[in-house]
């Protein structure tokens, strides 16, 4: 099932015109689709059933997605025992989730969600400034919607203010002030901008020492377990994916960091203590030795430069 709606979400992103990597031939991963069209770009974890999404795996999302500025999404079909509605946005450990259906509507036909899941029930996001103008062009007081609507006063003023109410409750609103007071949800924007990189990222010695190395440089480096990229490198706002995983299959690892950092525009390079195969356009092979030749960010970031240029031109 997980198979075919990987299918699902790749034909629509096609049909939409983004660009993707897939990445579901990689293990282990926080995200398994990087979707790119313009401005957009989305990291996108697909699960059938959303429920065996676990909260490291979702932290280390939002890490990578902060990161790349990019926006976490989450398509499934299931929660547990019951299906995801279309048109709804769930929440799983501050990421949002939506069914297929729902994909389909935002990313080809341009229509957002509206409803969002909470304990209780369906709830939605008031427009405030809609509803306060649309009353006082009607002439009506606090009191007299309140009582249209069967609420208290305090509901009509916290919804002049913005505060959420239920589905049922808006419609109401809608019907007696004859206008859309319902404010679409924004998923490439939900997650809250308050995810810390965590430290306790196990690496081998070697790999250590070159995270290290970087370190000791200058530059900002956030070590990742659940990608195909270990560590995001980051000077200034420029992000540079990196591998330092010293493996037999470097060549295919450096192959995906590569595809994903096509995809997002970024710099790839994989750190190495000996020499291996090239021939990857997208990614910078670096010795770990050449680390100490450098002395700053800006540095590391001619070295890629001219590395790449020089490579080009073989």
């Amino acid at each position: 099932m997980h198979a075919a709606v990987v299918e699902s979400i790749l034909r629509i992103l096609d049909k939409a015109g983004f660009r993707v990597t897939d990445l579901v031939e990689t293990k282990p991963r926080c995200f398994d689709i990087v979707a790119r069209k313009d401005e957009i770009v989305m990291l996108i974890k697909v699960l059938y059933n959303v429920d065996s999404l676990k909260a490291e795996m979702a932290e280390e999302m939002k890490l990578v997605a902060k990161l790349l500025k990019a926006s976490p999404v989450v398509v499934g079909e299931r929660f547990k025992f019951d299906y995801l509605e279309r048109g709804v946005v769930y929440n799983r450990y501050g990421l949002p989730v939506i069914n297929t259906a729902t994909f389909y509507d935002f990313v080809v036909e341009g229509i957002p969600p509206m409803v969002y899941s909470a304990p209780g029930g369906y709830y939605v996001r008031l427009d405030s400034e809609r509803i306060r103008e649309a009353r006082q062009r009607l002439g009506i007081s606090i009191g007299e919607l309140a009582k249209m609507l069967g609420v208290s006063r305090r509901a009509i003023k916290k919804y002049e203010e913005g505060v959420d109410t239920s589905v049922e409750n808006a419609v109401k609103l809608e019907e007696f002030l004859g206008e859309y007071v319902i404010k679409a949800i924004d998923i490439l924007n939900f997650v809250k901008d308050d995810v810390e990189p965590k430290e306790d990222v196990e690496l081998r010695n070697g790999e250590a020492e070159i995270v290290e190395q970087l370190r000791c440089i200058g530059v900002n480096v956030y070590p990742i377990k659940h990608a195909p990229f270990d560590v995001v490198s980051k000077t200034g706002d420029e992000a540079v994916l990196t591998g330092v995983k010293q493996v037999r299959e470097i060549e295919r690892r450096a192959a995906i960091i590569g595809k994903v950092s096509e995809v997002l525009s970024t710099k790839a390079a994989y750190i190495v203590e000996k020499e291996v195969k090239k021939g990857i356009s997208s990614v910078v092979f670096l010795m770990k030795e050449e680390l100490a030749c450098v002395s700053s960010p800006k540095d590391f970031i001619t070295l890629l430069n001219e590395k790449k240029s020089t490579e080009r031109n073989i």
